[in-house]
């Protein structure tokens, strides 16, 4: 057992002892330093520090090192909360709180804590109760049966004429499952809501582009719209899941109208609970033309790949049919031979995506460049008749028009679409209601 103290102030922290799985490997290394880094996120204060091995089903960690532990904390009249480091069963949650006789809260509890804290929709603060839900009802379903067991009525059976009532458990289980229901109800409604003002917002803007900034927490996703957006309405922090809600920002490159979406980050290790739970709002980022797999340059080599196979593979999960642009951030903050050790590094482990380092507080020129050029207009002749001002004007605002004519009784207008494929077929469709014949040629 390693022990070491960590002076950290935190402004309204909350004093914790940090209890860490011993880190065998980088990959275990770097989880207890993002563990810390989700604890500042958090606003806690960490009084001191242990790294333990992870070599008891009972209790997660050695219950020799644990109780030695107690002993310490007690000895020094320290009343904290404990924090584990990761993940821990439920069983493993309530055996630790009894040998503390304190509160313990595992990773999980912490990331689900940090997201009500950043929660601003109602969407997203019903999406944290449900996964909140998930997790904690299997915990209180076993203090509960503890309850009971400690009180000599877990083997009771209640039914019959003269029974006390419905069994305690029946009692929690319904009503843990209406919840859930309920709130998931709810969830869908909203989703479909969602799901209308998307189609709207292409439909009416069906030329436009659609660009979803996703990845790692704490890779600068909010700074990057903020730059391509020019604008400087969302949050940026260096903590961890500083964005949770899901922002939608526009800007102009010439004639395209190319709409941003940013939401939450991903993490390790992210229990499957929440990703469901998130599913419908990470939906929304997914439904985009293109997809900007934003990754922190400034990391060390070994944890920007960790991190960049992290969110590859969550996104890989929801299979989202768009192109993929690999965005290495921070550049700013390498020097040059930094930056090509990097370049080559991510070429050689992720050879099919393509990839565009930028700085996002500096220059972020050639992800617009990669934006405006992604689809080219194309041209088309379009000759309509009789003569109809509504369709003319029509054109006018759903399409660039650079060129028109007038012969006869037919009207020729050429015109350039970034998006034939749907671009054609609306104005097909508003011919035939307003009684136009159209004919439209690529040229």
């Amino acid at each position: 057992m390693q022990e070491s103290d960590t002076d950290i102030s935190f402004q309204s922290s909350q004093e914790c002892v940090l209890l860490l799985p011993l880190p065998l490997d980088d990959r275990q290394e770097f989880l207890n330093e993002e563990m810390r880094q989700l604890l500042e996120s958090g606003h806690y204060s960490i009084i001191k520090e242990f790294t333990i091995s992870s070599n008891n089903p009972k209790y997660y960690f050695s219950p020799s090192f644990l109780h030695e532990i107690k002993s310490e904390i007690e000895s020094e009249s320290i009343q904290p909360l404990i924090v584990v480091g990761t993940h821990l069963s439920p069983k493993q949650g309530i055996n630790l709180e009894e040998l503390f006789a304190c509160d313990v809260i595992d990773k999980f509890d912490l990331i689900l804590e940090i997201f009500e804290q950043r929660a601003m929709t109602e969407e997203s603060k019903l999406q944290i109760e449900l996964a909140t839900l998930k997790y904690e009802r299997p915990r209180e379903r076993l203090r509960l049966m503890h309850k009971l067991g400690l009180e000599g009525a877990w083997h009771t059976e209640r039914t019959g004429f003269w029974g006390t009532g419905e069994h305690p458990l029946n009692v929690f289980d319904a009503s843990m499952t209406k919840r859930e229901s309920n709130l998931k109800n709810k969830l869908v409604t909203l989703s479909q809501q969602r799901e209308k003002r998307r189609d709207s917002r292409k439909r009416f803007h069906y030329d436009s582009l659609y660009v979803s900034i996703i990845g790692y927490t704490s890779a600068g996703k909010s700074t990057i719209q903020n730059s391509l957006t020019n604008s400087y309405t969302s949050q940026v922090s260096s903590r961890l899941f500083q964005t949770l809600d899901t922002r939608i920002r526009s800007f102009q490159i010439e004639d395209l109208k190319v709409f941003v979406t940013d939401t939450v980050g991903f993490i390790e290790d992210l229990p499957t609970f929440l990703i469901d739970s998130f599913k419908s709002t990470l939906e929304e980022s997914l439904a985009a033309d293109i997809l900007l797999i934003v990754i922190d340059g400034s990391e060390k080599i070994k944890h920007l790949l960790q991190k960049t196979l992290v969110t590859v593979q969550t996104i890989n999960e929801l299979n989202p049919q768009n192109y993929r642009i690999l965005v290495l951030n921070k550049i700013d903050l390498l020097d040059s031979e930094a930056l090509n050790e990097r370049l080559e590094f991510l070429k050689q482990h992720f050879p099919d995506l393509e990839l565009i380092p930028i700085s996002a507080i500096k220059n972020v020129e050639p992800l617009l460049v990669k934006i405006g050029n992604f689809q080219p207009k194309q041209r088309f002749k379009c000759v309509y008749s009789p003569p109809n001002h509504q369709f003319r004007a029509f054109c006018y605002e759903f399409t660039n028009v650079e060129q028109e004519s007038f012969e006869n009784s037919d009207w020729e207008i050429i015109i350039s679409l970034r998006k034939p494929k749907f671009g054609i077929e609306i104005l097909k469709h508003r011919a035939r209601s307003l009684g136009v014949q159209l004919e439209m040629e690529a040229i």
